[in-house]
């Protein structure tokens, strides 16, 4: 499994760091190590720039080898790597030109709001990453570990490759799984901006959508013994996953990205980027499913229709 891992050398990164190094626990690891700094050249007639591009040597190899440090003896492999330009697209190109199947990256930017902003790295690189990003938020006196996971979880192609995904990492079977699956609130709309009392949700369309969920339950429990399903009747689906996750006082929530159209795969889905800017933990978004082969999702969409 290849990962990639951009990093500053930030408290936010070295979380990122010790995250990449739980999964390599349990699973064999290829991991690239990025930093990225200005690009000098665009400074050539500047005085400054050689004793500046001498410190910032210094200064990324240290957090290359501190990194490389800490992953090498979990990691099949460590490589270094030390891009120079504009940070996003430089990881959006690495990721693709490796290959990689999971980018993990610190979050920043959290405050007294309810952790509504994310930092525009971290934001602009799991909205366009074309595979899997784990964004990475350490909790107060805590482990960066993952021992309860919420698991997002609506029937779709998504949520069901994000299942596999979360399987195929080969975690300890004492994980903790909360299997979430949404029932919406329907509303009447009566003018500009005005909401009506909700309607009355069907208690069979919730039983049907609690059946699917501990159907999936039951299979995810086959590697990890201690999971449980739930299907919560709420407006807004990322606000009650949120909220699971509060309640669970949960390391990770994990979702299939679903929420690409004809415009191609650079805008996340309202739930997703709900989820990824208000969740208290780290969020794994699961593009599992978009190296699929479509014959293979046809089959398994005739599978879970029966």
């Amino acid at each position: 499994m290849k990962i990639l891992l951009p990093t500053d050398g930030s408290p936010h990164a070295k979380d990122a760091v010790q995250f990449v190094k739980t999964l390599a626990q349990n699973r064999d690891v290829k991991v690239v190590v990025l930093t990225v700094s200005y690009d000098a050249a665009h400074y050539s007639a500047q005085p400054w720039v050689p004793e500046w591009s001498e410190q910032e040597k210094m200064r990324t190899q240290k957090i290359l080898d501190e990194a490389e440090v800490a992953l090498a003896d979990v990691c099949k492999s460590v490589t270094l790597m030390h891009g120079a330009g504009p940070t996003v697209p430089r990881i959006l190109e690495k990721a693709q030109t490796l290959e990689s199947d999971l980018i993990v990256m610190g979050a920043k930017g959290h405050s007294a709001i309810r952790r509504v902003l994310l930092g525009s790295v971290s934001d602009s690189v799991a909205t366009n990453a074309k595979c899997s990003v784990v964004v990475v938020r350490s909790q107060p006196e805590s482990e960066i570990t993952f021992k309860k996971i919420v698991l997002g979880y609506d029937q779709s192609i998504a949520s069901r490759e994000a299942v596999s995904e979360l399987v195929e990492w080969n975690m300890p079977r004492d994980r903790e799984i909360d299997v979430v699956s949404v029932a919406m609130q329907p509303y009447v709309y009566v003018g500009e901006g005005f909401m009506d009392v909700p309607i009355t949700v069907d208690p069979k369309q919730v039983d049907r959508l609690d059946e699917a969920a501990e159907r999936i339950a039951s299979q995810i429990a086959e590697n990890f013994p201690h999971t449980k399903a739930q299907t919560p009747v709420a407006a807004h689906v990322g606000e009650a996953l949120v909220s699971a996750a509060e309640a669970d006082n949960a390391d990770l929530v994990m979702i299939g990205d679903t929420g690409h159209s004809l415009l191609g795969r650079w805008l996340l889905g309202s739930t997703s980027k709900y989820v990824l800017r208000h969740a208290p933990c780290s969020v794994w978004i699961s593009r599992h499913h978009w190296n699929s082969d479509p014959a293979t999702e046809e089959v398994t969409d005739a599978v879970a229709a029966t």
